[in-house]
């Protein structure tokens, strides 16, 4: 469920600011990677233990990774000449 928040954010990502389609689904397997990986370490207990489930950690965890490479793709434009 949370892979799916995920991808509708990159396809508003890909309707509101016109980024390259290709550029979103990179974004998004990294985050799912990353993400993942970050899910296992930090809700490990509530995965394999009694500890409840965060769901808002697990949302934050998918999402940071996707927002951090569009962000660093937005900043890594060239100029625009005006």
């Amino acid at each position: 469920m949370i892979i799916f928040l995920v991808i509708g954010y990159g396809l508003l990502m890909l309707s509101i600011y016109g980024i390259p389609r290709d550029v979103i689904f990179r974004g998004l397997k990294t985050a799912i990677v990353v993400g993942s990986i970050l899910m296992l370490i930090n809700q490990w207990h509530a995965l394999f233990g009694t500890e409840e489930f965060r769901w808002h950690a697990a949302v934050l965890t998918y999402m940071v990774p996707f927002a951090v490479f569009i962000y660093s793709y937005l900043k890594n434009l060239p100029p625009s000449s005006s």
